[in-house]
């Protein structure tokens, strides 16, 4: 399951592998005009930059640097300058270009896109965190306070659980994570075993146990995050959210923990057998979980939150898109009738026309309405800042 950047000779013969010994996971390889040396990207705890290494053979070394995410990596003809575009937690994606020989060379900022975007709005920084999860993995984590924060007064917090489960939350601007925030809530997300960025063994080590260790390090996370706030943190009124294994996270914590005033789940997993049976990624779980569910029961079985259904109490809003492959609308069917059922608040909203990346790369009218009802489901159980939610009591 690992990325690795191989060479072998155009005429045929032996592949060398050049990042065997490399922990990271090399993606986007490209030649260098001399054809010395292998230019590549990598994901590096909240970041990604650009690597290299000699064709020849030896270590990686890393080009570029800072606390952002770089991508779109382009060699000039001549190998001389390299173009990309970069964006960190509070600035937008713009083009830069800088000089690889004979040394690198100061940064330019091709593009202002988003100057005048942002000279209307304020944009909030994140504090980085670490923490020791169980087993001793280094976990990192990341907090924005709430717009307006005033030391003294309790607020909200929300924490949100990135897809995947290889991939990451980090160092790039989230417009999600600015609305909440600018909404008066404190906002943690984090990067759980199972992420990416952080070697291979932090990677697969949910493999067989998804919703155990890397549920301890997101609780860990909100207790700490709690902490960090020193009594800024109103216990009372959080919430959590997530999409595909977030939505699945989502699902689960709800399922085994009531701490979390209310949630709301995108493209989520409720009964792996189902999902196994309609989506378009069985070799996901055919690796994660060991096999087929014909071949691996207990687990699907056990990790499905269906299997938890009745623990199930916090109020939910439900987030699928109709023509989402990976993960299908069933699961989200299922879950809006188990949590009915049993009379818990529940809404459930059905987008048109739309896949599994709908939260990032929909339409623009749905990813405002998508926003919108976050927010308005969140202000109605939470409320927004130091103002009380509408519910006010702990019934439905």
């Amino acid at each position: 399951m690992e990325n690795d950047i191989c060479v072998i000779p155009a005429t045929g013969g032996t592949a060398r592998n050049l990042t065997a010994d490399w922990s990271l996971d090399p993606n986007d390889p490209s030649w260098s005009a001399d054809g010395k040396t292998i230019y590549f990207s990598a994901e590096t705890s909240g970041n990604v930059h650009l690597f290299a290494v000699a064709a020849a053979g030896g270590p990686a070394r890393q080009v570029t640097t800072g606390e952002r995410q770089l991508r779109g990596f382009t060699l000039s003809s001549d190998g001389r300058s390299l173009a990309y575009t970069a964006s960190d937690i509070t600035h937008g994606t713009e083009l830069y270009v800088t000089a690889l020989a004979p040394a690198h060379g100061t940064e330019r900022r091709l593009t202002m896109f988003n100057d005048s975007l942002f000279k209307q709005v304020t944009l909030i920084p994140a504090d980085t965190f670490w923490f020791t999860g169980v087993g001793g993995l280094k976990i990192e984590g990341w907090l924005m306070k709430p717009f307006g924060y005033q030391p003294g007064k309790r607020y909200p917090l929300v924490l949100s659980i990135h897809g995947g489960p290889h991939s990451n939350y980090g160092n790039v601007l989230f417009p999600e994570f600015q609305m909440l925030a600018g909404q008066g809530y404190w906002m943690l997300f984090t990067n759980p075993r199972g992420s990416t960025g952080y070697g291979h063994a932090f990677t697969y080590a949910t493999r067989g146990r998804w919703g155990m260790e890397d549920y301890q390090d997101l609780m860990q996370a909100v207790d700490l995050a709690i902490a960090r706030a020193k009594g800024g943190v109103d216990t009372t009124r959080m919430a959590v959210l997530g999409g595909s294994y977030g939505g699945f996270m989502t699902n689960w914590i709800v399922g085994h923990t009531n701490r979390f005033r209310v949630a709301q789940t995108d493209r989520s997993i409720f009964n792996w057998y189902s999902w196994y049976g309609s989506s378009d990624a069985q070799g996901l779980t055919e690796y994660e979980f060991r096999g087929a569910p014909w071949e691996s029961d207990s687990l699907y079985r056990v990790l499905s939150p269906m299997a938890y259904a009745t623990n199930m109490h916090t109020p939910m809003l439900i987030v699928h898109s109709e023509d989402d492959k990976r993960v299908p609308i069933t699961d989200a069917e299922q879950l809006f009738m188990s949590l009915r059922k049993r009379g818990v608040p529940a809404e459930f909203v059905r987008y048109p026309r739309s896949f599994h990346g709908l939260s990032r790369t929909g339409p623009p009218w749905l990813l405002v309405d998508r926003l919108e009802r976050i927010r308005t489901w969140f202000a109605h159980w939470i409320g927004t800042g130091d103002a009380a939610p509408a519910v006010t009591t702990s019934g439905h």
